[in-house]
């Protein structure tokens, strides 16, 4: 499994141990946005491929957080980019506010 830490907004490979040091107290937020009192939209970086193209590896999550649903049952979009992920999150929260 390959291993990503950021360096300003880019994502760059690294070994686990580096990748670990990083993880444990990197700002890995890209944007957090409260709909209701019942639903948050999240965008991290991962620091892991979450997907199958080594060449475009997915390494930002959006989950949709809403109460009364289960983690693993969550709304989640999976990007490769910094700025993928703000146009996503940035997409979600717009369907989930119905603009």
């Amino acid at each position: 499994m390959s291993h990503y830490i950021l360096d300003g907004d880019e994502p760059k490979c690294t070994n686990a141990v580096s990748w670990r040091r990083w993880y444990e107290s990197a700002d890995r937020v890209v944007a957090r946005t409260r709909i209701s009192p019942d639903i948050v939209v999240s965008t991290v970086f991962v620091g892991l491929d979450l997907g199958c193209d080594p060449d475009r590896p997915l390494l930002f999550e959006t989950e949709v957080m809403e109460v009364g649903i289960a983690s693993i049952d969550a709304r989640r979009e999976r990007y490769p980019t910094w700025l993928e992920a703000e146009r996503g999150h940035a997409k979600i929260v717009s369907e989930y506010r119905g603009a």
